[in-house]
């Protein structure tokens, strides 16, 4: 017997061996939460250094192009997290030997992981399944980091509204 017609006849109705390849899954899976682990670390120490600074900054008279300054600094580390999860898979493509080629294997990842799409590089047919894992971990990554910018942009128009910086009564900044 072999180890598909078993899943096969455990799952009863579908054919779930040949819908999602296990190979994918265990290979791409623990993958998927290393990503996004790594990012959630990213994410916090990004968010760590933006609320130290953007404190310090608003207690300062004029700090409004300082407070740009560091949210156009906060973009590039995002970008930096998200290109350094991009080199995570890249990686990952390249020591499994699925991809024999570094820069192949970054242009796919890549373009896997932003979901894109663009090229002709597919992994072996065996491993097809693998692609949308990594779009599924671009996919959440991509999904934390939109909610945390909208978070910087609340926290910076707050910043810039003096009556948001103090109460009556204890004249100190609030959040």
């Amino acid at each position: 017997m072999n180890a598909a017609a078993d899943v096969d006849r455990l799952a009863g109705v579908l054919p779930l061996a040949s819908i999602i390849p296990f190979p994918d899954l265990l290979f791409g899976g623990p993958l998927l939460v290393a990503v996004v682990l790594l990012h959630g670390i990213g994410i916090r120490l990004v968010s760590v250094h933006f609320r130290r600074r953007s404190d310090a900054l608003a207690r300062q008279t004029h700090a409004s192009l300082r407070l740009d300054v560091l949210f156009g600094y906060v973009i590039f580390l995002l970008l930096a997290l998200h290109l350094a999860e991009v080199v995570f898979w890249t990686v990952a493509l390249v020591y499994s030997r699925l991809v024999t080629d570094w820069r192949t294997a970054a242009f796919f990842a890549a373009n896997t992981y932003t979901t894109v799409g663009y090229g002709t590089f597919v992994l072996p047919a065996a491993w097809n399944m693998l692609s949308p894992i990594i779009a599924i971990s671009g996919l959440f990554t991509f999904g934390w980091t939109g909610s945390v910018l909208v978070g910087f942009v609340s926290s910076l128009n707050r910043l810039r509204d003096p009556a948001s910086l103090t109460t009556k009564g204890d004249g100190g900044a609030t959040r």
